[in-house]
């Protein structure tokens, strides 16, 4: 069933299996993502359009989130929560529990 569906400017459809961003690594597992497949960055490369993957919680002190861009290219970016602040993935200024499958960014 896919849920999300987003055109980038190139044209490329990106297709998404699932409704919610957050998940549990089981619930990941069970539709076939596996962070470990992605590139672990500490900062999201800027000037490239990403889209939102999913965001795979961590121990409940933090989110795995995983995007991708137009060549295929996957990264996973670990996000700490912050006190109140929540989970904020700072080079983009948003909470990651706010993304939505399929959200688009560029900065």
């Amino acid at each position: 069933m896919a849920i999300a569906t987003d055109d980038n400017p190139r044209g490329q459809k990106m297709t998404y299996d699932h409704e919610n961003y957050t998940m549990s690594f089981a619930q990941a597992r069970d539709i076939g993502i596996d962070y470990r497949d992605y590139q672990k960055i500490d900062r999201l490369p800027s000037g490239v359009e990403l889209f939102a993957i999913a965001g795979v919680w961590g121990d409940y002190v933090n989110i795995r989130c995983l995007f991708q861009d137009a060549e295929g290219n996957r990264y996973l970016r670990n996000i700490a929560r912050r006190g109140d602040a929540g989970y904020i993935i700072t080079e983009l200024g948003v909470d990651a529990k706010l993304i939505a499958v399929g959200q688009v960014f560029e900065f």
